[in-house]
């Protein structure tokens, strides 16, 4: 079985690396991948090994190092990512509080042997169940512990694992500490053979997102080149065929109201071009983030739309918005975290496909902090709900701000778990 395993990542990797060159986006720490570490990472003795996918969980990775750091100021800490998004951004967040920070090897057994060999990390901790076969035995096989951060299984995930139970239950006995974001996930990681007595209950660490009055310093409407009185939508991590929908929505709410302003963060920032294409046709005009960052742009003229087409930014730029709409949910993607918007105090409205934040978004429908729409029509409703009645945007950020409170304390949990194996207790 395992054999099959390392040549199917065989294949895939001779397949995958041509079409990065094809893309572009071969970077020259791709060897990374295939266990070529980087010095300042292999030369730390004995790390906390932190590994997070792409942006949304490096965000969580570099809270987990702080409280690491800030309790065990002597233990190294590296992150590794999948995503080069994730690599950058962990770079930056990180700051102070991670020692090393590196591309995740395939988990082919000669390159996670090799990786694991020249690391030596005495804790691994893995962010919302990243489960790798080959890395999980070869850790366990050096008796190394291993941590879950913010586990959660997917409708998805869960009938995918369920076929395979017996391969699952075999991984997941190489965890030792399961820490859950809610009842079903730990009810979930127990029927697929997880433990019982290594799982807990710990919360989704995202909510540990301090509510907000004010917007960050560059973020403010003046500095994104609207006015104090414009009322603004932002759209965050959108997915075709989102955007022009949007865009028609805009065009017929700012008949009524002619102080009204788009921002539009597509999810993949490399469809700017194409998106571009929507406010030429509609006669709209834009300007990119990326200008706006160079404060000594030439083009500092009033506009439409604000296309975002940065990584990294759009939890701030949701400062600004009087009504946020959450990308990926009416386009059937899975959404996007809905918490960043909501720490801001604004009207947040998503679509029926919220399958990859389900439980939180439950949790902010169920206490009346969200609103979900059906389809395009509704959601041009909803919006102009919004934007016309200030005590409906008032009520229903207030019932925000008070789910992100009540469900906050997930990061110190889940340190509790880290740390029994840190202090060997």
């Amino acid at each position: 079985m395992r054999l099959l395993y390392d040549l199917f990542f065989l294949i895939f990797g001779l397949l995958y690396i041509p079409c990065l060159l094809m893309r572009g986006r071969l970077h020259r720490d791709f060897v990374q991948k295939f266990g070529f570490l980087p010095a300042d990472v292999t030369g730390l003795e004995r790390p906390v090994w932190i590994h997070a996918v792409s942006v949304g969980e490096a965000a969580l990775a570099a809270k987990l190092s702080a409280r690491i750091k800030g309790r065990f100021p002597d233990i190294p800490v590296v992150v590794s990512t999948t995503t080069q998004t994730g690599n950058d951004m962990i770079r930056k967040s990180g700051k102070g509080v991670i020692d090393g920070v590196f591309y995740y090897p395939l988990d082919m057994r000669a390159v996670v042997s090799r990786a694991v060999r020249l690391l030596k990390p005495r804790l691994y901790v893995m962010i919302e169940t990243e489960l790798w076969p080959n890395l999980l035995e070869e850790l366990c096989s050096k008796h190394i512990p291993v941590v879950l951060a913010n586990g959660r299984i997917s409708d998805a995930s869960f009938a995918k694992y369920k076929k395979i139970r017996f391969v699952t239950k075999r991984i997941l006995r190489g965890i030792d500490r399961f820490c859950m974001q809610s009842e079903k996930d730990a009810e979930r990681i127990r029927q697929l053979g997880a433990a019982g007595g290594s799982i807990s209950i710990t919360g989704n660490i995202k909510f540990d997102e301090k509510t907000a009055l004010a917007a960050p310093a560059g973020f403010d409407k003046e500095h994104l080149g609207f006015r104090e009185g414009d009322e603004i939508i932002v759209a965050g991590s959108t997915h075709f065929p989102e955007e022009a929908a949007l865009v028609d929505i805009y065009g017929e709410l700012r008949k009524g109201q002619s102080n009204l302003k788009l921002v539009l963060a597509p999810r993949h920032v490399q469809r700017t071009d194409a998106i571009k294409m929507y406010f030429e046709k509609a006669g709209l005009g834009y300007r990119c983030f990326s200008d706006v960052l160079k404060r000594d742009s030439a083009d500092q003229g009033r506009y439409d739309v604000l296309l975002v087409d940065t990584i990294g930014h759009l939890k701030d730029i949701y400062s600004v918005a009087t009504v946020i709409f959450i990308g990926g949910s009416l386009a059937a993607k899975g959404g996007q975290n809905p918490i960043e918007a909501a720490r801001w105090g604004k009207a947040v409205v998503f679509g029926p496909h919220m399958f990859h934040f389900r439980e939180v978004a439950d949790i902010f429908l169920e206490s009346k902090a969200a609103v979900c729409v059906k389809d395009v029509p509704r959601l041009k409703n909803e919006l102009r709900r919004f934007l016309e009645d200030p005590e409906a945007r008032k009520q229903i950020a207030g019932n925000a701000r008070k789910v992100i409170e009540e469900n906050s304390g997930a990061a110190g949990r889940t340190m509790e778990k880290i740390e029994s194996i840190l202090s060997g207790k």
